[in-house]
């Protein structure tokens, strides 16, 4: 989750701060982790639940939508059939791949781990330099907006956003590929940060508005594609609508989370799905082909 810290560095009440000596986290921690957990739990829960329910299928619209998944990858959501507009399958082509090797998601959990290892390292003098103050960001700091989303204000909100990203990043790098999941999750970081710069006079750190942001572009890969994907991209969606209502309701409730860093990395990685992300249509001859709004192929 993203945290904020207050000017004078008192326990910390939600994101990015100029320093982290003498900061803890509140005492409902407990609360905190756990709201967490369920967020993303749900999500390969319902997709668990939804391989289940389409192997029982037979018959009528059973071997209708067998028909269509022949045409998809193996995996609960990503669609096979590439193509790159000539009829030639592309599904080894990056950026729109069906991607098992998790290579991004992996590079950005250990991009979190040295960010804040780096915290550690130099005795918060890291977090002083690159966390988002509103001050210095006015002052021409800009890549604060960035490099906030790769520091944290202890273990605890290091392994719960890691978590986040390991669960929902790998679902995205299976559909968008790992040069889209960088992006969405760069776009996601930057609107978030922004919008908390806008809105929130307190410093933060943290990178739920970039997690915020991947959970939006899932999200809009599964509602365009729902009469493909089936009940699977039902319950899915399900999920995220459950999941950003209890986080909407904690925040609501709660000082110390940075609503508008989550926000705005939700409506950031929203935009880049439907802008750029996996679009299929079929053609006029029934096959599934990518056609994506703004075609970066």
């Amino acid at each position: 989750a993203q945290l904020e810290v207050a000017q004078t560095m008192r326990p910390f009440v939600s994101t990015n701060a100029t320093t982290t000596k003498g900061a803890r986290f509140p005492h409902n921690m407990g609360t905190f982790t756990l709201r967490a957990t369920t967020t993303f739990l749900s999500i390969g829960f319902s997709s668990s639940r939804g391989r289940r329910r389409k192997g029982g299928e037979r018959g009528g619209k059973g071997a209708a939508r067998n028909s269509i998944r022949r045409e998809r990858h193996t995996n609960a959501v990503g669609i096979v059939g590439n193509d790159d507009g000539n009829g030639n399958n592309n599904s080894k082509n990056e950026p729109f791949t069906n991607d098992p090797k998790r290579k991004a998601t992996d590079a950005l959990l250990l991009s979190l781990l040295a960010g804040y290892s780096l915290q550690l390292l130099t005795r918060q003098k890291a977090t002083a330099a690159f966390a988002k103050v509103n001050e210095n960001v006015s002052n021409g700091q800009y890549y604060r907006l960035l490099t906030s989303a790769f520091l944290h204000g202890g273990l605890v909100h290091l392994f719960v956003n890691m978590y986040s990203v390991n669960a929902i990043g790998s679902a995205v790098e299976r559909i968008f590929g790992k040069t889209h999941t960088y992006a969405a999750f760069t776009l996601s970081a930057l609107s978030g940060n922004i919008a908390s710069y806008k809105m929130s006079k307190y410093p933060a750190v943290g990178a739920s508005g970039a997690i915020f942001g991947l959970a939006g572009a899932f999200a809009v890969y599964l509602y365009r594609h729902k009469d493909v994907l089936g009940s699977g991209a039902e319950e899915q969606l399900n999920a995220l609508g459950t999941s950003l209502m209890i986080n909407a309701v904690y925040g609501a409730t709660s000082a110390r989370v940075d609503n508008w860093a989550h926000f705005g990395g939700l409506v950031g990685g929203c935009t880049y799905a439907y802008l750029f992300g996996p679009n299929f249509k079929r053609d006029t001859f029934g096959r599934l082909k990518n056609r994506p709004i703004v075609d970066l192929r």
